[in-house]
């Protein structure tokens, strides 16, 4: 994101590829009098217009890059000063190692400044209900941790978003709240823990049963409590909306399926993006999520989709390299049993 961070006039670029005021011109196909009026000027991509700047990218090497960058770091630089107004201090050299796009990850930082800013329930529901994904949730993710993380005091907003969950939870019926608290409550629980969850509402409404979906799989992650898992099976089995809103989050959150109001999924569909990102989490999450996978949302997801993203054989090893060597009974056994049904599929 420091590329081309520096306000560069239009005359520097084009200097760099040997071109003068005229060739620029000629190979845009622009006025000479709208390039000269750019032409020495460092705040040029402030100043021209959508189609002229569609025309120099298509013509100038290097203006396509410029711009892209400029716009990343003006965005940033604003963000940040925002932050740090709101309390937040933000690590750049983090922000610059992030693997994660830096759209997404500007993106997580506008929504952790409208969380510790106060902003109204409306808006911040609005604007986080579009971190469901995973490109999105990874960017989100980073601002929480503390490890390694974006922000270097990511305990204010931590503080912040646990005060903003009982607002979100108190706002009429909407899709975007139900979207916005579990993943308000899911980045807290993973890395605040979290009371023990209870799953035990009875009929709980669909906001209530998806915000403790949120719940658990944070907890499971930070915690490793086989026992969660398996009280979260049983409570699936027992509670059809659980069910309903476990089958639905994988396929919305990777993209397989379109994310719908009514929280349902096609009759016919294919798990291939999640059947990759399963396959990655049974290789580096921890044991209890792994039991969660196992037990209760691949069974799941082989009802939606017998052929499991075309990955079953992939599956069935990425399951007995897990299961190999277990020392808890009940995920080896668990693993055991789904290996021996997936051999009973092919």
């Amino acid at each position: 994101m420091t590329a081309g961070s520096e306000p560069r006039p239009l005359s520097e670029i084009a200097s760099d590829n040997g071109l003068n005021m005229s060739d620029v011109a000629a190979f845009s196909g622009l006025d000479e009098s709208t390039v000269f009026r750019l032409w020495d000027n460092a705040g040029w991509l402030d100043r021209v217009s959508g189609r002229s700047l569609q025309s120099l990218i298509s013509s100038v090497p290097g203006i396509a890059e410029y711009s892209m960058a400029h716009s990343l770091v003006k965005r940033r630089d604003a963000l940040i000063g925002r932050l740090d107004d709101a309390g937040l201090s933000v690590d750049r050299a983090a922000l610059e190692r992030s693997a994660v796009a830096p759209q997404h990850l500007l993106n997580a930082l506008e929504a952790a400044l409208c969380i510790v800013r106060g902003d109204s329930s409306q808006k911040v529901s609005s604007y986080l209900a579009r971190f469901w994904g995973q490109e999105q949730d990874q960017a989100l993710g980073e601002l929480y941790t503390h490890e390694n993380g974006l922000l270097l005091n990511p305990h204010r907003l931590v503080e912040a978003s646990r005060d903003l969950a009982p607002r979100l939870n108190r706002k009429a019926y909407s899709f975007h709240s139900i979207l916005a608290l579990n993943i308000l409550t899911h980045q807290v629980s993973k890395v605040a823990g979290t009371p023990d969850p209870d799953l035990s509402h009875d009929g709980p409404e669909r906001r209530t049963a998806f915000m403790m979906r949120g719940v658990v799989m944070g907890a499971l992650i930070s915690s490793n409590d086989v026992e969660l898992a398996e009280r979260y099976r049983r409570e699936l089995d027992r509670t059809p909306i659980y069910a309903a809103l476990e089958e639905w989050s994988f396929p919305t959150y990777t993209r397989d399926g379109r994310i719908s109001s009514d929280f349902t999924l096609p009759s016919s569909l294919l798990l291939r993006n999640t059947a990759q990102e399963v396959l990655r989490e049974i290789e580096s999450y921890n044991d209890a999520y792994v039991y969660y996978l196992v037990s209760t949302y691949i069974p799941l997801a082989l009802r939606r989709d017998p052929t499991f993203g075309s990955r079953l054989a992939e599956l069935v090893a990425a399951l007995e390299r897990r299961g190999a060597g277990q020392r808890d009974r009940r995920i080896r056994e668990a693993c055991n049993a789904l290996v021996k049904r997936l051999k009973g599929m092919s």
